[in-house]
């Protein structure tokens, strides 16, 4: 399997891990919205080939550290995009997250990503 289809599996289990019962649907629906669909996925890629370079065999482990690192990455991209910081309205060529569920569910979206990377 190749690092792309490794990474978005990591990601895909993750956020399978947000759907589980108690999480409200609406907030695993926003976290989803925010993961996918993809974008270059630099940081994830970046945390393989530094574990590569450092002789690094255990894929699972790097799997879930640049899934937490891209977790990250989407929250903070999340938390940016709200009206009380740059009110970005599109990101990745659609409705940002605040526009899609609206400003208070998106902040709990952000802090949720943080928490579950």
């Amino acid at each position: 399997m190749d690092v792309t289809s490794r990474i978005e599996r990591a990601l895909n289990e993750a956020i399978g891990q947000a759907e589980l019962p108690g999480c409200p649907p609406r907030l695993a629906a926003a976290m989803r919205y925010a993961v996918f669909p993809r974008g270059a996925r630099v940081r994830p890629r970046l945390c393989h080939s530094v574990a590569a370079a450092c002789g690094e065999d255990h894929p699972a482990a790097t799997n879930a550290a640049g899934a937490a690192l891209e977790l990250l990455h989407c929250a903070s991209l999340v938390h940016d995009d709200l009206p009380c910081f740059d009110a970005a309205e599109t990101r990745r060529g659609r409705p940002s997250v605040h526009k899609a569920f609206g400003e208070p569910l998106a902040v709990l979206t952000g802090d949720a990503l943080i928490v579950l990377a």
